[in-house]
């Protein structure tokens, strides 16, 4: 009796290393198309027939047996944790820095979508919103990651640059006495500057990545709600979808229309990883077309990586290898897209 039950034993144990244990690898895998338009809330918007759809790449932390099924998927790459993350960035960070990039990019689509359409916007700053906390770092015991700092020696934060230029005129050992929202609730504290561990510059500060923390009023107002969806790449969709569901005309002129690209405060597109994934995905929902960046990338970047192809190139080489009749779109800017849906015959 006692055979068997061990045997059993070492059993459930290798089943669990195998389907439980994480690795320092995620599997990444195509994801799916969204039509933006279900995220948007407004009081005034207009239905269409088309689509215009944001794109996604499924990525999970790998087991060993996710690993090993892995090889026998051609649309799946493994990619090392240090590929994805940053250095010394925890789970909790990696998971608010994508959700930040999230609200970034609505923030941006908001702005370049009511810019496009002549429509009110007023822009709010609002503080400092850190994203990373360097270990052993002078705000290590006192700072974490999607806190929001709203003023700096009692004077309230008004930019980046005046937070920087603050800090940077401190010297070690100095204080620096912070007021901070954590989860709704207001916190001071006082911190000492140091040597910010592993800093190629040997700086002195508080050892903290941060980006801005600030809203947009819009006129009339929207709502974007995507809190399942990380990363700055569908920003391009969204202005597009915004600026769809606020026009009366279908600017889509009833195509299922897909894309991956960052939004710039100035229009222009952004690269994104993972194109070739996303190509895959949209073929398989059945999208029409799909935007990729095709602006050059510039020589030092070239010289550094010789092998580099921009989005379009990549999403174009993509297409080839699974056949799709879904057309590749090259942009560099919203007017770029714009300009390309406006001469499509309708459907």
């Amino acid at each position: 009796m006692r055979k068997p039950i061990v045997t059993f034993v070492i059993a459930i144990a290798a089943i669990a290393f195998l389907t439980l244990y994480r690795l320092d690898y995620y599997i990444v895998k195509p994801g799916h198309a969204y039509d933006v338009s279900e995220f948007i809330d407004s009081e005034q918007l207009y239905a269409h027939e088309g689509t215009l759809n944001l794109m996604t790449v499924a990525m999970q932390v790998a087991t060993p047996l996710s690993y090993a099924l892995s090889w026998f998927d051609t649309s799946s790459d493994i990619a090392k944790k240090t590929d994805v993350r940053r250095q010394d960035e925890s789970d909790k960070e990696y998971e608010i820095r994508q959700e930040k990039q999230m609200a970034d990019s609505q923030f941006n689509a908001k702005y370049v979508a009511y810019q496009k359409l002549g429509l009110k916007t007023k822009v709010q700053f609002e503080g400092l919103y850190i994203v990373h906390v360097v270990p052993k770092g002078a705000a290590e015991k006192y700072l974490q990651a999607g806190d929001e700092v709203i003023a700096v020696d009692g004077k309230e934060v008004t930019s980046l640059d005046s937070f920087s230029k603050t800090i940077a005129s401190k010297k070690e050992n100095e204080n620096v006495a912070l007021t901070f929202i954590r989860q709704g609730k207001e916190h001071k504290v006082t911190i000492a500057l140091k040597p910010i561990p592993n800093d190629a510059k040997g700086r002195t500060g508080l050892g903290v990545a941060y980006n801005a923390a600030q809203t947009i009023i819009t006129e009339p107002a929207i709502e974007l709600e995507a809190s399942d969806i990380g990363g700055p790449s569908a920003g391009l969709m969204f202005t597009l979808g915004i600026m769809n569901a606020l026009s009366e005309e279908d600017l889509t002129k009833g195509y299922d229309v897909a894309g991956s690209g960052t939004m710039n405060l100035d229009g222009t597109v952004g690269a994104i990883g993972e194109i070739g994934k996303k190509v895959i995905a949209a073929h398989r929902d059945g999208m029409a077309y799909f935007f990729a960046l095709a602006t050059p990338l510039d020589d030092a970047y070239k010289k550094a990586f010789p092998d580099a192809q921009t989005n379009y190139e990549e999403a174009q080489a993509m297409a080839q290898t699974i056949g799709t009749k879904m057309e590749i779109v090259p942009v560099s800017s919203i007017d770029d897209a714009l300009a390309f849906l406006a001469q499509l015959p309708p459907k």
